[in-house]
């Protein structure tokens, strides 16, 4: 369903509490967290297309692996590490390639099958726990840690304790979502700000979306792991670098070209224009966020 119709601007005076209610409603939060819930493909398919995105970060070539056997499937991983066959990464993996990448890989491998590794990280329950685990594996650093974290939870349903530490601390890990705090709160993401401050704008941003529910499950309230993700697109969208709709364009773009089971993926996966507002004319009703809570 498109919600949008826009012109491809960036607008300067977009508020963020306007952009990410329209992030949240318009489901351009996480596409692919909506695309994976909503396509109910088994257990063993989706640890392998998690696993693999997290290496790659690429929505087709993750859809691509997950169709491999678990024999086939590092090695598939590892047939698109280099040469004329290199697979895209998504710009956030753009560093997984070369001797890293294959030390990862083999890594991985040596823990199990993908669906035995998913499932031994998913088993942490609480945050420290699997940004831990995700951060043993050569390669995985912080930011990787986290969005595994998410991912546990949101996509697995897997229980993940986010409040086993201060919302600043955790999102301090790394610098994006502490830059787009220090916009909201001094209009510069270039200021200083404590991890305090930090976590007085999850608060905030918590607060403000309270009326919504959280995809892609909508069965709880917004809390820090869609905090983080308003608070990095809303810096990128200041910086004009993330039109509303953009990540969505971008997952629909990658699935092109990888096989049945990414075919299959953008039948669930949102489709919303790039485009630069669409707080005015959104269709709330239509959005299962839309006052779940109230």
């Amino acid at each position: 369903m498109n919600l949008y119709n826009f012109d491809g601007a960036i607008d300067s005076d977009y508020t963020w509490q306007d952009f990410g209610r329209d992030l949240i409603v318009s489901e351009d939060l996480d596409p692919i967290y909506v695309m994976l819930w909503e396509s109910s493909v088994d257990h063993r398919t989706m640890c392998k297309w998690l696993l693999s995105y997290w290496c790659y970060y690429h929505a087709g070539v993750s859809s691509m692996a997950a169709e491999k056997s678990d024999a086939d499937f590092y090695n598939f991983l590892r047939s698109g590490l280099g040469g004329d066959n290199k697979f895209p990464r998504g710009m956030e993996r753009r560093h997984f390639w070369g001797g890293m990448a294959a030390k990862a890989i083999d890594d991985i491998e040596s823990r199990g099958s993908p669906q035995a590794v998913v499932d031994w990280i998913a088993s942490g329950k609480t945050f420290n726990e699997v940004y831990k685990r995700v951060n043993s594996i050569h390669g995985f650093g912080p930011w990787i840690g986290w969005k595994v974290s998410d991912m546990v939870e949101t996509c697995l349903a897997e229980p993940v304790d986010f409040e086993d530490a201060p919302p600043g601390t955790i999102l301090g890990i790394y610098a994006d979502p502490v830059k787009g705090a220090a916009l909201i709160r001094y209009g510069d993401w270039r200021s200083d700000i404590t991890k305090e401050e930090v976590g007085d704008i999850v608060d905030a941003i918590c607060s403000e979306f309270k009326d919504l529910s959280a995809p892609p499950r909508y069965n709880r309230r917004v809390n820090i792991q869609e905090a983080e993700t308003v608070l990095c697109k809303f810096k990128a969208h200041h910086k004009g670098f993330y039109p509303m709709g953009n990540d969505t364009y971008h997952v629909r773009e990658a699935l092109s070209g990888w096989g049945d089971l990414a075919q299959q993926m953008l039948l669930t996966c949102p489709n919303v224009k790039p485009g630069h507002k669409g707080y005015d004319s959104m269709e709330y009703s239509d959005s299962p966020a839309s006052c779940a809570f109230k």
